[in-house]
């Protein structure tokens, strides 16, 4: 039950890189902002998105709250891993409130990018905490595991090198093509973690 629990929470650094994943098409179609005229449709259109927004950013602060509760009461049931993927994604939405108050649509490309650089630094942590744990006791962490952990980080640099790339950015349909094949990966990657991981992650 506690790995479950904890397993469900650990989705939190997948979703990461899926931040803006209803709006993949906006960096492409997105349009200079204007500013809207006090109380117009479009004034009340760019507060709906503000307030989603913030909304979904209380939500995975509540989320973190509970899940340093949960630790308070058994200390350990939350990752170190996990905890620090609640609070990256807690910056990430922090990022996409400031972003949606200046600019409603259109700023999915922002997100991503930072999403990606994020999942870069997570992984980094994650494989230093792995590596202390072998230096306090020897192969406490597998090589099978450590070696995940270090491929984990080298895709994550290297789909951060992808983002900051200027090369596919003349085009919009590179970009738009960009974006789809890296939605793409994320989308089958957190569908084979959900169907495979309790059965390899287990032993």
């Amino acid at each position: 039950m506690q790995n479950t629990l904890s397993r469900r929470i650990g989705f939190g650094a997948g979703s990461i890189a899926l931040l803006a994943v209803g709006s993949v098409l906006g960096w492409a179609l997105a349009q200079p902002p204007s500013e809207p005229s006090a109380g117009s449709l479009a004034e009340r259109h760019a507060d709906l998105h503000a307030r989603y927004a913030e909304a979904r950013l209380r939500f995975a602060e509540t989320r973190l709250q509970k899940a340093e509760r949960l630790n308070a009461i058994s200390p350990g049931l939350v990752t170190d891993t996990d905890m620090r993927a609640l609070r990256g994604r807690i910056e990430l939405l922090r990022d996409q409130v400031a972003a949606t108050r200046e600019q409603p649509h259109g700023n999915t490309f922002a997100a991503q990018r930072r999403a990606a650089h994020l999942a870069v630094r997570l992984a980094e942590e994650d494989l230093a905490d792995a590596r202390a744990v072998n230096g306090r006791k020897a192969d406490a962490i597998g090589p099978l595991d450590l070696r995940m952990r270090e491929i984990r980080l080298e895709v994550a640099g290297l789909r951060a090198e992808i983002w900051d790339d200027p090369t596919f950015l003349a085009s919009p349909n590179d970009v738009l093509q960009m974006q789809i094949d890296q939605l793409a990966d994320k989308v089958h990657d957190l569908l084979l973690a959900v169907e495979n991981a309790p059965s390899i992650d287990s032993r």
